[in-house]
């Protein structure tokens, strides 16, 4: 029975349905086909104006974000929500620029509306933004140019449109080069020729963001100025304006280098005068705010460029970093808190206690680079951290991390190598992240095997079976590699292509290792008291020839090959100062592993323990690419 990608329903529907029975819910189901050419994958996210979905494109051969219209606001009428709809279609479609998310298709079919952009990975501008925890200066200076690029061209639009939901969850990073990008139009406005759609009065925007005179129901171009302002401050400084407001007792806006030692004095009035409650005292353009800031931060450019080394590893395509915190979370149940506050909002506990997450994440080290032998760089590798707040009271840290190495075709020639590891990485993200971070229902445990729905006017998702966490845990393991296989080999089959790739996955909670693996990317296990342990002993290598290629008749699994594919599963616990190892076969082909043993017995901070083994397998002159992540358990 298929079941809903909403991680909150998960409710199993009738064979051949297409779209989730949960009334509440009513999400498509994977494998359903949009107007006969969208197939869809797996949900990326839920909006106020619609859901997003990962969909293969069968036409273009790609994949794309499938926003698709849904109703569940019973204060919105319907034909003003299909007006928004195709206002941002259409405002988005018209406005071409690489700091704006292009809208590749829109229309309708049946009674879905549907919106096709390229598929943006990166994550947002929201996930690295963290309380009290300014961004490195010089990405703060290159996110505001980016957005300043992309406010000028929607301002200069003939309908001077104005966007009016400027904020960190609209400002995607894009996976290629890092650059930000603006999204969602779902809300933006023609200031002439067309009637606006505002009902009731109400303002349309985001708390936090919104300009005086837009909350008053009379937005204009500087109104997204004021946006981009509260959007430089919380970069610069950690905080939204009213948390720096609360934090400091203060009746006044505290100035950004009050909270940001590091910033030059000269930046504060620049990012004060964006915020003027007067609109016409503020920057004229996106542009001029822009150049302010550039010229105020000029004085610093010794020390951005010291720190701009540290900043590339965030673009680096073939890296994907990620930390899903919740901002001030809960010791008892996890949830999210102001920062100013001392008890939980949610279950009253105290919020005074030392977070798990000082004491229990992992300390990582990664390395990703090209093979003396190879042309390009086709391994992925992926970072996870955050807080599980799904499984157990009280919540505790888990860390996700994986190595996928792209194969080449026969011949060393190209074959779609980095494609397919970036979709293996991707798609194990999109299914175990929702399992992990996001809790359901109350009256739901997630990860809990389903029994057949009772009443049909039950609106809540069925009652659930307690299953062991280590059982919960290793079935969504095995379920995420199966699925990243089923991807590629859709993708295949669709396109006509022959992409693979192998997938070592390692997934640590509560001093438990759950790790999966197909194909010959290894996952080592080192401890001080019984040295270095290979997880998954392969009954043969891939035959690998020196350009990082593999024949397709080797008789190993590995991604993209069949329908299904051979997953190998592996659990046991760790202690607090053990290592593990995720490699590609660069390393582990170039480099003993009784050398490796040696590096990893030296103690050694554990991302110079990680450039140790890349450097050694660089000095093996190897075939294939290199990489590498080492997370020590605390």
């Amino acid at each position: 029975m298929p079941r809903c990608p909403n991680p909150r329903c998960q409710t199993d529907s009738p064979p051949g349905t297409l779209q989730c029975i949960n009334p509440l819910c009513q999400c498509l189901l994977v494998e359903t086909v949009v107007a006969g050419r969208y197939r869809i994958e797996t949900l990326i996210g839920i909006g106020g104006m619609g859901v997003v979905y990962r969909a293969s494109d069968t036409f273009e051969m790609t994949q794309v974000a499938l926003k698709v219209l849904t109703i569940t606001n019973n204060s919105m009428d319907m034909p003003t929500a299909v007006e928004r709809f195709r206002r941002e279609a259409r405002y988005a479609h018209q406005l071409q620029h690489k700091n704006i998310v292009t809208v590749l298709n829109f229309g309708q079919d049946g009674s879905l509306l549907y919106l096709a952009m390229p598929l943006i990975t990166g994550g947002t501008l929201k996930d690295l933004l963290k309380p009290e925890q300014p961004l490195p200066m010089l990405q703060a200076q290159r996110y505001l140019n980016d957005l300043a690029a992309a406010i000028d061209v929607i301002h200069d639009h003939p309908q001077q449109i104005v966007h009016r939901d400027i904020k960190p969850s609209n400002l995607l990073v894009h996976q290629d080069d890092g650059r930000l990008v603006l999204a969602d139009f779902g809300i933006a406005r023609a200031m002439q020729q067309e009637k606006a759609l505002t009902q009731r009065g109400w303002s349309l925007g985001t708390e936090h963001y919104i300009a005086p005179e837009q909350e008053q129901g009379k937005p204009e171009p500087a109104s997204d100025i004021y946006a981009m302002g509260v959007v430089a401050y919380q970069m610069f400084t950690g905080l939204l304006p009213f948390q720096a407001v609360v934090r400091n007792k203060t009746a006044t806006l505290p100035a950004p280098s009050k909270l940001n030692l590091t910033l030059p004095p000269p930046l504060d009035p620049v990012i004060l005068r964006a915020m003027d409650i007067d609109p016409k005292r503020r920057f004229r353009s996106g542009e001029d705010f822009a150049s302010a800031v550039n010229q105020a931060l000029a004085s610093e450019a010794e020390t951005i460029a010291a720190i701009a080394p540290t900043l590339e590893v965030t673009s680096n395509a073939n890296i994907i970093i990620r930390t899903i915190i919740p901002e001030n979370p809960c010791g008892q149940c996890g949830r999210e808190n102001r920062p100013t506050s001392h008890f939980c909002r949610h279950c009253g506990h105290t919020l005074d206690d030392t977070s798990p997450l000082v004491s229990e994440t992992y300390q990582v080290g990664y390395v990703s680079e090209g093979g003396s032998h190879t042309q390009d760089n086709e391994d992925m590798i992926l970072i996870v951290q955050g807080l599980c707040n799904t499984l157990a009271t009280p919540p505790r840290p888990f860390g996700l991390f994986a190595v996928a190495d792209g194969l080449r075709g026969p011949q060393g020639k190209a074959a779609g190598g980095h494609e397919a590891s970036r979709l293996a990485v991707e798609t194990i993200t999109d299914i175990l992240i929702p399992h992990l971070v996001y809790p359901t229902h109350p009256q739901q445990n997630l990860g809990m095997t389903p029994r057949q729905p009772g009443n049909s006017k039950q609106l809540s998702a069925p009652q659930r079976t307690v299953r062991h966490p280590d059982s919960i845990l290793e079935h969504w393991a095995r379920d995420a590699m199966r699925q990243a296989n089923q991807v590629i080999y859709h993708c295949n089959a669709d396109y006509e292509t022959s992409m693979a790739s192998t997938l070592a996955m390692a997934l640590l909670y509560k001093h438990q290792l759950y790790a999966a693996s197909v194909g010959d990317s290894r996952i080592y296990h080192y401890t001080s008291h019984q040295g270095l342990q290979q997880l998954f002993r392969k009954s043969a290598p891939l035959q690998a020839t020196r350009q990082n290629s593999y024949q397709h008749g080797s008789g190993i699994h590995y991604l993209g090959q069949h329908h299904q594919t051979h997953i190998e599963t592996y659990q046991n616990p760790v202690e607090t100062g053990d290592l593990i190892l995720i490699c590609s076969n660069g390393l582990w082909q170039a480099v003993p592993d009784e050398h490796i043993a040696m590096l990893m017995s030296q103690g050694n901070d554990i991302e110079v323990l990680a450039q140790s083994l890349a450097a050694a397998a660089g000095m093996a002159r190897g075939d294939g690419n290199i990489s590498i992540i080492v997370a020590r358990v605390q």
